[in-house]
């Protein structure tokens, strides 16, 4: 599978974390930031049977991250004074 999120291969298919943060170059630990604020706006996740691992769709993942681009965090070993 490619790693576009919105490529037809995709489809709508429910992605794990795992591959939200592969397809959307973004860490395990700044997703889990992003979905616990409730005022973030990302998406819920779906049912998806077979598995107990939470699972969002595609599309509505595709669409947060294109509404809200990610921005670089500062870095903290440098100081300027």
């Amino acid at each position: 599978m490619s790693d576009d999120p919105m490529t037809p291969e995709g489809g709508d298919e429910p992605m794990t974390i795992a591959e939200i943060c592969a397809a959307h170059g973004v860490s395990r630990q700044t997703l889990h930031t992003i979905r616990a604020n409730p005022d973030s706006g990302f998406p819920a996740p779906v049912p998806a049977g077979g598995t107990t691992r939470l699972r969002y769709p595609r599309r509505a993942v595709a669409d947060y991250f294109a509404a809200n681009p990610l921005r670089p965090g500062r870095r903290t070993d440098i100081h300027s004074d």
